[in-house]
This record gives structure tokens, C-alpha cells and sequence, in this order.
């Protein structure tokens, strides 16, 4: 939305105050050689205009030079010393008009502006005079104070729901990223803010951001995007006349041309630019600077030596007065080659060496290359071999340091407009989806009311029913972890204490003694394995088949080993990644102590214990888990009866049914203990016994 900070017949009014003191005090010290009612005429013209940066821009009405209309300014400031929002206006128009000569000098009149804007406390001036002073310090490459101005703008902007100024701010944001190297960043911001909006009194910079987003296109080697971006860009600036705009798609349009190689075409519309730049009052002078230095590039490429040398010298005496650090490197190196292609190495090589100073002045990679290629064609052509072999070796590192980086660039941008390009295809579907969803909207109102209704109300009754699901798992979670430590904690807990208290009765003798310590000390050494094991089984970190192949070789090694037994592992050699559920893992490893213990007990002459574990695949994949001693078999009682023990297998087919597996026992030879389990579905079991591999 446009912003005048006053009404138009008030706003007039000060003009023509500003005026009539102007020309007061003009009367009595006119110009030199300028006629007073032209002199007036011109600061009329240049002050009747809406005060934003959207405003079209002023067309030269008169003949002054641009000495002449600073000092008309300047004479206005004089005739003005109120500090008011008139003298912030008289300040912002005198930077402009001196940041066509020389940046540099312009920056006391921009920061006068801004404090006075701060001193007078109108949020409408502080945030543009902010906006000029970021343009100020981005023309001198000072890019952290620039950012910092532009940070306060963009706050001011967005409590004031300014579209058109964050719009130029991200505008300001992409320059930035521009000049420094950082295409896809600043291809972000032009697209950020081309989305805010396209019409109204944004549209002009729309229509900016549309030229810059089309420059950057075309330095990633977009040209068709890059020309279609420009010709919708002309469109606009033709229809509704924006001569500035037009000026900025001319210089685009050579840019693009020159990229191609098409060197007649883009000084075509690079002399079409600077003609467009002549009628009209250009603030960017650096965008003119620019366009001038490509017009004597490319009537050099086209041979035309002597007619680039006075267009390039001009624009080299332009860029020094106006002290465009930017510029200056490449100027000097074009004049250096100019010479070079004229037969002059001698030239060339002042020039070659004054731009290898001006681009050590402004960190400019590309102008150390350009005049290390200067140099080294200057000295091959005075057969200096030692000083061109030199040259040439700098200039063949900056270049491959240019390409490396120019390269990662591209490739940085060239991803980002991937994805852009995949974003905007999504959101156009997305946006028939949405039109057509309208349309269903308008027919079926109250229908959709009543089922959003109704999915309210079952997504509530989800809810609920979910919570309720976790309070009962947190509530088995609770009881599980409850009974095992009262079954095997407490009991041992129990045996403990009863020791401790037969101990401290002092009724043993000194064996017996010695017998109930380590009695406690076994029971102590129980109670932790069983606490270590059920901390465990409640760590989610511990839900993956390797982890429980280690607790169970850490486990076969502390209780076999103190038994005498040793233990072979046959496990898989290649894991799945997936994770076991919770239940699976806690039963198996119940399973295998429970086997365990039962080999302890009743293991008859075994000396080895062999622990298998193998996937196979099916439908369902299934876990094995086989544990064998290479005993005689189980012992018999006093009644010839074999001993059993039944309470410990039916334990384990209990467990082995409740994950929906069988388990098979017994053995004539040794004890034997078979459990299959299914894999859950998401499994992909991919190791077969075949795979495995013994592990000790």
C-alpha cells in the first residue's frame, strides 16, 4: 500500500514555500550562466512528487548540470534550517543528486537525513532514510552496515504492514548476496519477495525484482528463463511507464546478449540503456557506471579498438570521481587489454598493474585474474619470458580459484532453482486442488460443516482413546517392572537379609561363617544382574538384534563362566538395522536366562554350551533361537525317574506362545531348548543359516 505522509494540497503548499525562498535567495546570487526562472522551474519540478521510493521517476525538464542542481538544493536547505520533514526531504534529495557524482561524497547528507528523520520521530521518514543509507554503504561494499540498516527498515516496515518495504528491503538483501558471490541466496530473496505481491503500488517493484531475478538467471546460464522473466518485466514497465525500469531491462537485455557471445546485439541495448538513462534523473548512477563499462567491452570484442578506449577511459573518469570500488578494477583491466589488442604493451601495462592495485584495494578476485591476464600477454609480447611465466602462473591460480568457486555457486543455485521449480509446480496443483475444493464449498456449506463437526468429534474420541491406550501400557509398563523386581529382586533381597540376620546371631562356626558370606555375596552379585537386566529391557536404546546378542553374550559369560562351562555363539553375520518390539526382545531374553539356569541346574558332565540364533525368511520371517549343552543328558532322581524341570520349560513355551512362536526342549543327549518367534511384517530378514557365523 503507497504511503504519503501528508495530504497532497499541504504537502504543495511547503513546496511552494520551499520555492519562493529559493528563489529569494537566488535572486540575489544567481547561477552562473542559468537563467533564475529555470533554475526554479527545475526544483518545482523535482519537489512535486509523492515522496517514496515507488514514485516514477523525474524526466529532465531542463538543460542544468549536476553542479547546478545540487547547489539548487543546497540553496533550499539554506533557505530552510527548521528541523522538520521538509529539511529531511531537502537532505535525502541533495544525497541523491550527489550520489550521481560521487557516492562517497554523499554519505554526510545521508546520514544528516537519517538522524534528523530519528530527531523528528515519523516512522514514515525514519524507514526510508534508513532504506537510502543502506544503499549508500551497498555502493561502497560496506555490507555489514548495510545489513544492519536494512534489519531496522524491515522492523519499521513490518509494524507498519508495508508490503512495498520489506519487498525493497529483500530487494536490498539480494544485491547484497549478488555482490557477493552468493547467487542461490540471493535468487531466495528476489523470489521471497516477488511472492509478497504483483499489483497495486508494489507492482513497480515487482517489476525490480523481476529485472534482478532475471540478471541472476542469466549468470547461471538460464537464458530462456532469463528472457522470459525480461520480456514480462518490459510488459509492465511499457504499461504503465517506467522508464527507469525499461532503462534497467535494456542493460539486462545486453548482459544477456553478451553472455551468449552476441556481442552486436548487446551493444545494441546497452547504447538503448544509456539513452533511456539521459532522459530520465537516475539515482543509481553505479547501474549506468555498469552498463557503460559492458558498452566498451563489447566494441572491444568487436574490434573496434580505439572507439572502446574513449568509451572505457570516459567511464574510468566517472567511476574514480564518483570512487566506485566496484568498478574500478574491471575498468582499468579493460583498458589494459584494450591497449594490449592496439599493439601498446607498454599501456597495457600500467593499466594491467593499476587494476591489480584497484582490485587488492576492493578484495576483487575477478579483477586480480583479469589483470594477471593482462599482464602476462603484455610481458609475452616484450619477450620479458620470466615476468610473463610469472603473471601467467597467478593468473592460472585466481582462475581455477574463480572457476571452483563459480562452479559450487551455480551448482548451489542451479539446486535451489530445482527445487523452486519443483515448489511452484506443487503449489499450482495445489492451487486447482483449492479451486476446486472452493467450488465443492459453496455447493455442500452445510454438509461440510456437519462432517468437520463429526470429525471433530472423532478425533476427540482418537484422542481419548489413544491416551487411554498409554495409560494402560504405562500401567502394564508399571506392573511388569513391579513383578520382576518382586520375583527375582526380592527374593533375593529376602535371602539377603535372612543371612545377614543368621550372621550377626554369631550361631555358625567359623566355615559356616565363611559359607554364609558367600552366600550373600552370590545373592548380592544376583540382585544387580537381575536390576541390571530389567534397566535393560526398559531402554529404548537397546531395541536393535545386535544389541541383544551382546547382553546375551555379556550374560552367558558371567553366569557360564562361573559355572565352568564354556559358550559358543553361532549368530548371523550380517544385522538387520530394524528395531525389535519391546515384548519380542524382553521374552527372548527371558527365554534364554531361563535356558540358561536350567543348564546350570541340571546339565549332566556338558562342558560347552552352543548359543545359535539364524533369520529365515517366509511369511512370516522368523527368529531362532537355539541353546544345546553337550552333556549327557538330565539326571535321574533315587526312583529311576528322570529329574525335569518342568515349572522352567513351561515358562518358556508360555513365553514363546505369547509371542505367537513355539518352543521345543529335551534331547537324549544333552539339554536342548528351541524357540521360534515371527518377525514383525516391516522386517526384512535377510540372514539365513547359511550366513552365519560362529563368534566366541
Amino acid at each position: 500500500m503507497a504511503r504519503h505522509f501528508f495530504s497532497l494540497d499541504v504537502f504543495r503548499g511547503w513546496l511552494v514555500a520551499g520555492a519562493a525562498l529559493a528563489a529569494v535567495l537566488l535572486l540575489s546570487r544567481p547561477a552562473a550562466g542559468q537563467a533564475l526562472p529555470e533554475l526554479v522551474e527545475d526544483s518545482l519540478v523535482k519537489r512535486d512528487r509523492p515522496w517514496h521510493r515507488g514514485a516514477s521517476p523525474l524526466v529532465r525538464t531542463s538543460r542544468l548540470s549536476q553542479a547546478q542542481r545540487i547547489d539548487s538544493v543546497r540553496g533550499l536547505l539554506a533557505a530552510h534550517p527548521r528541523p522538520d520533514t521538509l529539511r529531511v526531504m531537502l537532505l535525502t534529495d541533495l544525497a541523491n543528486e550527489i550520489m550521481v557524482v560521487d557516492v562517497r561524497a554523499a554519505g554526510p547528507a545521508r546520514r544528516a537525513a537519517c538522524g534528523l528523520a530519528r530527531q523528528v520521530g515519523y516512522p514514515n521518514f525514519v524507514d526510508e532514510t534508513l532504506l537510502d543509507l543502506a544503499d549508500y554503504h551497498i555502493a561502497l561494499a560496506q555490507y555489514d552496515s548495510a545489513r544492519l540498516l536494512l534489519r531496522d527498515a524491515q522492523r519499521i516496515f513490518t509494524s507498519q504492514y508495508d508490503l512495498g518495504g520489506q519487498m525493497r528491503c529483500l530487494g536490498r538483501r539480494a544485491r547484497i548476496a549478488d555482490q557477493q558471490g552468493h547467487l542461490a541466496q540471493a535468487l531466495d530473496y528476489c523470489l521471497r519477495a516477488m511472492a509478497m505481491s504483483s499489483t497495486g503500488d508494489q507492482r513497480r517493484f515487482h517489476t525490480s525484482l523481476k529485472i534482478h531475478a532475471a540478471g541472476l538467471y542469466t549468470r547461471l546460464g538460464e537464458y530462456a528463463t532469463a528472457r522470459t522473466y525480461l520480456r514480462e518485466a518490459l510488459a509492465v514497465a511499457r504499461r504503465y511507464e517506467y522508464p527507469d525500469r525499461i532503462n534497467l531491462i535494456m542493460g539486462e537485455l545486453g548482459e544477456l546478449a553478451r553472455r551468449q557471445g552476441q556481442w552486436a546485439e548487446a551493444r545494441r541495448y546497452y547504447r538503448l540503456s544509456i539513452a533511456v538513462s539521459h532522459q530520465i534523473v537516475v539515482t543509481d548512477q553505479a547501474t549506468v557506471r555498469a552498463v557503460r563499462f559492458h558498452l566498451a567491452d563489447v566494441t572491444e570484442r568487436l574490434g573496434q579498438g580505439p572507439e572502446a578506449l574513449a568509451q572505457a577511459t570516459a567511464a574510468l573518469r566517472d567511476a574514480a570521481a564518483a570512487h566506485d570500488v566496484l568498478l574500478l578494477p574491471q575498468l582499468e583491466a579493460l583498458l589494459g587489454r584494450t591497449w594490449l589488442h592496439l599493439g601498446r604493451p607498454d599501456s597495457a601495462l600500467r593499466y594491467a598493474t593499476r587494476a591489480l592495485q584497484a582490485s587488492e584495494q576492493a578484495h576483487s578476485v575477478e579483477g586480480l585474474r583479469a589483470a594477471y591476464d593482462v599482464l602476462a600477454r603484455a610481458h609475452a609480447q616484450r619477450r620479458d619470458w620470466p615476468a610473463a611465466y610469472q603473471a601467467q602462473l597467478r593468473f592460472t591460480t585466481y582462475d581455477d580459484s574463480l572457476t571452483g568457486t563459480d562452479v559450487s555457486r551455480r551448482t548451489a543455485a542451479l539446486r535451489f532453482n530445482h527445487e523452486v521449480n519443483q515448489h511452484r509446480a506443487q503449489l499450482q496443483l495445489l492451487a486447482q486442488r483449492l479451486e476446486l475444493d472452493r467450488l465443492r464449498r459453496q455447493r455442500l456449506a452445510a454438509g461440510l460443516l456437519v462432517l468437520a463437526l463429526l470429525a471433530g468429534l472423532g478425533g476427540a474420541a482418537l484422542l481419548w482413546r489413544y491416551r487411554q491406550r498409554q495409560r494402560r501400557q504405562e500401567t502394564a509398563l508399571r506392573n511388569r517392572l513391579a513383578a520382576d523386581l518382586h520375583d527375582d529382586v526380592g527374593t533375593l533381597l529376602s535371602q539377603i537379609s535372612l543371612q545377614s540376620s543368621l550372621l550377626q546371631e554369631g550361631l555358625a562356626d567359623s566355615a559356616g561363617q565363611r559359607q554364609q558370606l558367600g552366600q550373600i555375596s552370590e545373592a548380592s552379585r544376583s540382585a544387580v544382574r537381575q536390576l541390571n537386566d530389567v534397566v535393560w529391557s526398559l531402554d529404548a536404546h537397546n531395541d536393535h538384534l545386535p544389541d541383544l546378542l551382546d547382553r546375551m553374550r555379556d550374560y552367558a559369560y558371567d553366569v557360564l563362566g562361573t559355572a565352568g562351562l564354556d559358550v559358543e555363539f553361532v549368530f548371523p553375520t550380517e544385522l538387520p538395522a530394524q528395531r525389535l518390539p519391546v515384548l519380542l526382545r524382553r521374552n527372548l531374553y527371558l527365554i534364554y536366562k531361563e535356558s540358561l539356569h536350567n543348564i546350570i541346574k541340571h546339565a549332566r558332565g556338558a562342558t560347552t554350551v552352543t548359543v545359535r540364533v539364524r533369520l529365515e525368511t517366509g511369511s512370516p520371517d522368523q527368529l531362532v533361537l537355539e541353546i544345546v549343552d553337550d552333556g549327557a543328558g538330565p539326571t535321574s532322581g533315587p526312583d529311576g525317574h528322570t529329574r525335569r524341570s518342568g515349572h522352567g520349560l513351561r515358562n518358556i513355551q508360555a513365553r514363546a506362545q505369547a509371542l505367537g512362536g513355539a518352543a521345543i526342549s529335551g534331547g537324549t543327549a544333552g539339554f536342548r531348548v528351541c524357540v521360534v518367534v515371527p518377525l514383525p511384517s516391516t522386517w526384512k530378514a535377510f540372514g539365513h543359516s547359511s550366513n552365519s557365523s560362529p563368534a566366541a
